[in-house]
């Protein structure tokens, strides 16, 4: 039987790597791209007494929204802000934008979000606010966008439902879920990267 050459898959992997890092920026590139060129063009279109009627850069703005909303709770919470970014968020809004798609587009860094969240949540013995559970859906739908047919998600758990060790990630004492705290982690091909943080109860 012959022996697989650590040395050929570990240069798979960086090639694998390499190539999905690619495909990530030219992702967020296109994007981007395809954003201000509609805003350009609206704008270069429309006289200055119609835009003053109908301001053509609302509607893009509109689209925008949920991730405008996003960025204003990571400006408002300056400690996520600085532990999982890692630096402020630029002051120019476009730059925020471009910083934050590039971000979330890592899957390392919504494992990373996870793990903060997780660690917020035992430290204060609660279930993640609607705030910090919005910021990790936004982040992993845009993450999903790198693909086409095989998408990451959050697993949820009912209550009231076994606790199993393997498969969840428990808090307190007990033998069922009181209550979930924080989905777990599914990556886009379907293991689970991280186990729903549960409370449990006798």
């Amino acid at each position: 039987m012959t022996e697989e050459n650590p040395l050929v898959h570990s240069d798979a992997i960086d090639s694998e790597t390499a190539h999905l890092r690619t495909l990530i920026s030219d992702e967020v590139s296109r994007q981007l791209q395809a954003a201000w060129l509609t805003l350009g063009k609206a704008q270069e279109s429309v006289s200055p007494e119609v835009m003053k009627e109908e301001p053509v850069a609302d509607s893009l703005r509109c689209t925008l929204s949920p991730l405008l909303t996003v960025l204003d709770v990571l400006r408002r919470d300056s400690a996520l802000e600085g532990e999982w970014l890692r630096q402020p968020l630029p002051v120019d809004e476009g730059e925020q934008i471009q910083q934050f798609l590039a971000i979330s587009s890592h899957w390392e860094r919504i494992e990373r979000l996870w793990d903060i969240l997780a660690r917020r949540a035992k430290a204060e013995g609660r279930a993640a606010s609607g705030e910090e559970l919005m910021l990790l859906e936004f982040t992993l739908s845009v993450h999903n966008r790198l693909w086409v047919d095989r998408f990451a998600q959050l697993e949820q758990v009912d209550v009231g439902c076994a606790y199993n060790f393997e498969i969840h990630n428990g808090t307190g004492h007990g033998e069922h879920i009181a209550q979930l705290w924080l989905p777990g982690l599914i990556s886009n091909t379907g293991q689970r990267r991280r186990k729903p943080l549960v409370e449990l109860q006798a």
